[in-house]
């Protein structure tokens, strides 16, 4: 029998994968995600400092090799199981980030992303396919964040100065202290935390509470140590966020309850830096107003989208080619940053406002109606823990998103979970979800 966190329908006919090969394919995937093809990264090497568009070898190959288990697994799950993620919002935006691959400055950067992405994608649906069924999925998801967490904390003893910031870091030397695990900077690290938090409060709540609650614990205490303000604050309110969707079915209630906190703090980041009035309110209530520096890269980037605001300067081109490094004055913010730190500003920039628009559709609006649609055929205000893990996740990268150029990163761990919730949630909605299969 073959079924699947995302089984679909003529799947029964075909031939079943042994566990072995299942949790050994999404394991695999969930490792090069989650650490990267450069763990401890080397933060005193000069060829750490420069860009890096022309690509890693060694991600390169990793990437060759998710390809070849995606390939292999959608073969062999077929169309029909994959069926359910053929909406408008997700071929609209696949087909919009096509365009602004053709239409972009640097076309062979962007082709080049693109492809990337596709593959990380094929990744994302893999996992979700692979697994047997929902429990089956939660072990090797929470697994895979243990073994991880136990790499970051090892590091610390073996390796430490690879494993935190130092003084000697020739990039932002003034973090030295903060851990970062396995990770390349102590905000990658600090989102990993808070997401190994929701996926081990998933995991206790699939049935393994003493792995999952020390997940919890592990990644909670690195968490700290990190000093990543953003993901610190996050968490709970995400926790908390989500929780109070538990009390009511209601649509209404739950877009109130979801994406007014994500409006509100749109409205106080980008919203600041757009409208004077609101920016001198900020400035009289935050104890930072300028967001460690944001402010001057959002106006910087708001700026550069009024220059193409219909198809932006293509996907992946503006910070990784064109403008790395910058040029003038290297001690300004702007001149040494490489991203917008605003997934939403990225995305406007590197696909115009078609593309955000498309972008808020299918990553913001839709997830919220496939969960809607999971209420309707019965389930009631309650959320059971698959669903719960999918919304936190969901969630956490649309807020982190507002201070983060997380969104279309192949690379980016918190946008493959993200993406793996968002199509999680669309099978959800149509009915393609095994909560426990028969061995």
């Amino acid at each position: 029998m073959t079924t699947g966190i995302a089984t679909g329908a003529g799947a029964t006919r075909r031939a079943d994968l042994p566990d072995a090969l299942r949790i050994g394919a999404m394991g695999a995937i969930l490792l090069f995600i989650l650490i990267g093809a450069d763990p401890f990264l080397d933060g005193t090497a000069a060829e750490n400092a420069a860009s890096r568009a022309g690509g890693n070898l060694v991600n390169q190959g990793l990437f060759l090799v998710m390809a070849g288990i995606a390939a292999a697994a959608l073969a062999w799950r077929g169309r029909k199981a994959l069926r359910p993620l053929a909406t408008l919002p997700i071929l609209a935006m696949l087909a919009w980030i096509g365009v602004s691959t053709a239409l972009s400055i640097e076309p062979a950067v962007s082709a080049r992303r693109l492809v990337s992405l596709v593959i990380m994608f094929g990744g994302v649906v893999s996992v979700l396919v692979l697994a047997r069924d929902a429990r089956q999925f939660a072990q090797v998801l929470g697994g895979t964040v243990l073994l991880v967490l136990a790499t970051c904390y090892l590091g610390l003893v073996l390796v430490p100065e690879r494993a935190m910031h130092t003084a000697l870091d020739l990039i932002e030397p003034e973090h030295a202290g903060s851990w970062r695990g396995v990770f390349a900077h102590k905000n990658g690290a600090g989102a990993a935390m808070s997401l190994f938090i929701i996926v081990g409060l998933f995991w206790a709540g699939m049935g393994q509470r003493l792995l999952g609650y020390a997940v919890v614990g592990l990644a909670g205490v690195f968490l700290v140590f990190t000093n990543a303000k953003t993901s610190l604050v996050m968490t709970p309110a995400v926790v908390g966020l989500t929780w109070a969707c538990t009390l009511s079915a209601s649509g209404t209630w739950r877009r109130l309850i979801l994406l007014g906190p994500l409006a509100l703090l749109l409205l106080l980041t980008v919203g600041s830096v757009l409208s004077p009035s609101l920016g001198a309110l900020v400035a009289g209530l935050a104890a930072d107003p300028t967001y460690t520096g944001r402010t001057e890269i959002w106006r910087f980037a708001l700026d550069n989208i009024a220059k193409k605001p219909l198809t932006g300067f293509g996907y992946g081109a503006f910070w990784e080619s064109v403008f790395y490094g910058g040029g003038g004055e290297a001690t300004t913010w702007v001149n040494r940053a490489t991203d917008a730190h605003d997934g939403y500003l990225n995305t406007a920039l590197e696909s115009g406002l078609p593309g955000l628009a498309l972008t808020v559709w299918w990553m913001v609006l839709a997830p919220l109606s496939d969960l809607q649609a999971q209420s309707r055929s019965g389930a009631g205000p309650a959320l059971d823990p698959l669903r719960l893990l999918f919304l936190r996740i969901w969630l956490f990268g649309l807020m982190v998103g507002v201070f983060e150029s997380v969104f279309y990163q192949a690379t980016n761990a918190l946008f493959f979970l993200v993406a793996l919730s968002v199509f999680g949630l669309r099978f959800g909605a149509a009915g393609r979800v095994v909560a426990e299969a028969p061995r």
